[in-house]
């Protein structure tokens, strides 16, 4: 009987990490089937993604009460004034790198510029459809940030933690996490080998930040940002996907190493740029606020006694 605890539960009776994960998993399939078919009787694509950010933040809460014996904020969402602060910082950093790179390709006769959104659609439909993708965008960056790095980094930290390695442990969760975030993406239209690794370096850079600060607010802007700037004003392909309707509308013409092409900046060079120059800002900006780039002690912390 103990050997089968052993298994099974850690020292402090809690389930182990790995099968917290795995049925953290289960959870969010059983939560994202019904939710998914309600959603694409009602609605589109849109709908149907939130319906799935639904099912991912239903999946946390319930793992978390039940299997990790804590609250909501413990997976990075202690949302208060700094919290807002920080997405903002986050937001603003990657709008700023996602638009250094149109630049740069603009300059270089990389991108054309073809036509603004509205001429697309009725300037109703327009502005209905073009709000109801930066909803979505905002949805994805919470929901993918909330999962892959809330729950699973965090988990997979405390399951290599053994009392004295805090810092390994997170590493090898980084990298886990981040390799499980571009394994994701293979599904995506237009995937390419670089396209994954782009992706994997983004979990890196989205990683960054939690770990340091045990808060989700940079990485949750920096996700909603990149997405949404690069797909909702630009208009160039999010991971392989277009919006048709973005204010801006810009076409790749050169070449694809650098600008993606048809997968748009996470297939290309310049996207390895741009997340490299989000980690080096980042890093800069937490060690403004006084931060130690090591592994925060939230990551490897105990539930309280009375989070359940």
């Amino acid at each position: 009987m103990k050997f089968i605890d052993t298994i099974f539960l850690s020292e402090d009776s809690r389930i182990r990490a790995g099968w917290r994960l795995l049925m953290q998993l289960v959870f969010s399939v059983l939560f994202y089937i019904p939710l998914h078919l309600v959603a694409s009787q009602l609605g589109g694509q849109n709908l149907q993604i939130v319906a799935g950010g639904l099912a991912i933040t239903l999946a946390v809460w319930v793992a978390g009460r039940i299997l990790d014996k804590r609250p909501m904020r413990d997976f990075g969402l202690r949302v208060d004034a700094q919290w807002w602060r920080d997405c903002l910082a986050g937001f603003l950093m990657a709008t700023l790198v996602m638009t250094l790179i149109v630049l740069f390709q603009w300059a270089v006769g990389w991108i054309e510029f073809t036509g603004f959104g509205w001429n697309r659609a009725a300037q109703r439909s327009f502005v209905v459809s073009l709000s109801g993708y930066v909803i979505t965008m905002a949805v994805v960056g919470f929901y993918e940030e909330l999962w892959s790095r809330g729950y699973q980094l965090r988990n997979l930290t405390e399951g290599f933690y053994t009392g004295s390695n805090k810092n390994v442990a997170g590493l090898i969760a980084i990298g886990i996490s981040s390799l499980l975030f571009g394994i994701l993406h293979i599904g995506n239209p237009n995937i390419t080998l670089l396209g994954i690794l782009v992706i994997f370096l983004a979990g890196v850079m989205l990683a960054l930040p939690y770990v340091v600060t045990g808060q989700l607010g940079y990485s949750v802007g920096l996700h909603f940002a990149w997405n949404a700037i690069q797909g909702a004003f630009y208009g160039l392909p999010v991971s392989g996907i277009r919006f048709r309707h973005s204010l801006l509308q810009f076409e790749a013409v050169g070449p694809e190493l650098w600008t993606g092409g048809r997968f748009g900046p996470e297939g290309g060079l310049l996207g390895v740029i741009g997340v490299l120059l989000l980690i080096a800002m980042s890093i800069v900006i937490l060690r403004l606020r006084n931060y130690q780039l090591t592994i925060s002690d939230e990551l490897v912390r105990p539930p309280a006694a009375d989070s359940s």
